[in-house]
């Protein structure tokens, strides 16, 4: 097992983190969050085995749920099960946590731009202008949590995919959201939008962006939406950088 745990934000009598706010998950919803988590900070290593009994003492739980959480971390890519040898840890680095970012942002910057080109999306946008609003409101304020402000843009990103009328690709991005590290990356532990200035600009980009939509430019839709996706990986990696002492191949950090 690891030797450097990382703490839950929050405990409940379990042991299991949960944040305020939040949906209640299931118990082995919630370990396989924070085993995610720990994969992708780097505090599990590749190859490293993922003990159930340990994992199990830790929450203070059966090894039930142990085992449910471990078969929804490898349904993610996250751990390799191998009969009468266990769970192990897949490699994962951070030329493939990069690889993450630049697939959202050409599948989200397609679905801004089918949402602009559709004649029958003014709820959509409505909806969209007024979240995008929101980000502006909390982006300058000292006391916006950063964590808190990305599950923000993270729903003001799903208003777009889920009205662009593509069906196909609603369900990939919902797909990415579900089922693979895309829905671990902003859990717990903030990885950007750590600055006023940094979540300003990101709030900038959601409202030319949601202007771009409202006016029908799609093609402006998918650069802006391209270009804050870009923004956030390279925030994410200088913080990944940091906690997993890795470094990034630099033709990972592309741009339009």
């Amino acid at each position: 097992m690891a030797t450097a745990v990382m703490r839950p934000v929050m405990a409940s009598a379990d042991g299991v983190p949960r944040r305020r706010g939040e949906r209640t998950r299931t118990i082995p919803e919630q370990i396989a969050d924070h085993l995610g988590i720990a994969i992708l900070n780097g505090e599990y290593r590749g190859g490293e085995r993922v003990a159930e009994q340990e994992v199990a003492a830790l929450y203070g739980v059966s090894r039930g749920p142990v085992r449910e959480a471990i078969r929804a971390l490898e349904k993610r890519g996250l751990v390799e099960l191998f009969p009468r040898r266990g769970a192990y840890v897949v490699d994962i680095t951070l030329d493939a946590i990069a690889d993450i970012f630049n697939i959202r942002a050409a599948l989200l910057g397609l679905a801004a731009r089918n949402l602009a080109l559709r004649r029958d999306a003014a709820d959509a946008v409505g909806e969209l202008t007024e979240h995008a609003a929101n980000i502006q409101r909390l982006a300058p304020l000292e006391d916006t949590d950063p964590v808190a402000f990305a599950l923000v843009v993270g729903r003001t990103g799903g208003i777009v995919y889920r009205q662009c009328g593509n069906a196909p690709l609603i369900r990939m991005l919902r797909q990415q959201n579900q089922g693979s590290l895309w829905g671990l990356i902003w859990r717990e532990r903030p990885l950007d939008f750590f600055t006023p200035q940094r979540r300003v600009e990101t709030a900038n980009d959601w409202t030319a962006m949601a202007k771009a939509i409202r006016s029908g430019d799609g093609a402006g839709a998918e650069r802006i939406v391209r270009k804050a996706l870009y923004d956030s990986r390279d925030g994410a990696m200088v913080t990944l950088r940091q906690l997993r002492g890795e470094q990034v191949d630099p033709s990972k950090l592309i741009r339009d």
